[in-house]
């Protein structure tokens, strides 16, 4: 009999309490929101090499916050991804991911510190040497004189040997923040990525000798998103 009423003590303290805590606006404890599940789009950069994942991300944030007219879509950009136009915009981030990544594969083989002397472009106002295309997207320090998104400085790079690799045209960040921002003012001013002339990269022009317009078309279509 005791422990019977014992119990019925220790139960009704129990129901006190919880109708206590109720009283005062305390909620029982909830589980936790799972955390979004991250992308699982990879750039072909980093299939081998998986911490270029971060590349990709660059690209994403350049495009998705700076360049409004390639997310909204070059004139041509069916010729890349037929589907284009129907995407969501992670949809066509990750498109643009693919296709810098293809662009920077012809361009510097993917190496952050690829660099070749331009033997027909003259002097570089900034470094007062030969022209250098360098980076993951060849770029020249030239170019900070009519792109200010360009952030190479050369005034601290010019105490590194030609290829350190930090000299701030290396950085990937940069270098790629730079490139993409380039081709949209491109596509701003003359709606297409390729183009028969004023094309920042050979690999980009119709007809050009150096053109790899059918392989990076090969590799962006090949999404599985851009596919009709």
């Amino acid at each position: 009999m005791k422990n019977k009423i014992k119990s019925i003590i220790l139960v009704g303290a129990l129901l006190s309490i919880s109708s206590f805590s109720h009283a005062m606006g305390q909620k029982p404890p909830t589980q936790p929101e799972q955390p979004t599940q991250p992308t699982t789009f990879k750039a072909s950069w980093e299939k081998s090499v998986s911490s270029r994942s971060a590349w990709t991300q660059i690209v994403r944030d350049v495009v998705n916050t700076k360049s409004p007219a390639l997310l909204r879509g070059p004139g041509d950009v069916s010729d890349f991804c037929p589907m284009y136009d129907r995407l969501g915009t992670q949809d066509r981030l990750n498109f643009w991911a693919e296709f810098f990544s293809s662009v920077a594969r012809y361009e510097s083989g993917w190496s952050p510190t690829s660099r070749m002397i331009e033997t027909t472009m003259g002097t570089d106002p900034y470094t007062g040497r030969q022209v250098a295309s360098e980076g993951l997207l060849q770029l020249s320090y030239q170019d900070v004189q009519w792109a200010p998104y360009c952030e190479f400085d050369w005034s601290v790079d010019k105490k590194y040997a030609d290829n350190d690799a930090r000299k701030s045209i290396f950085d990937p960040k940069k270098n790629l923040t730079c490139g993409i921002q380039i081709l949209d003012r491109q596509v701003a001013k003359k709606g297409n990525i390729a183009l028969s002339s004023g094309v920042y990269w050979a690999v980009l022009k119709i007809n050009g000798k150096y053109s790899k317009l059918k392989e990076i078309k090969a590799s962006t279509n090949a999404l599985s998103f851009c596919k009709k």
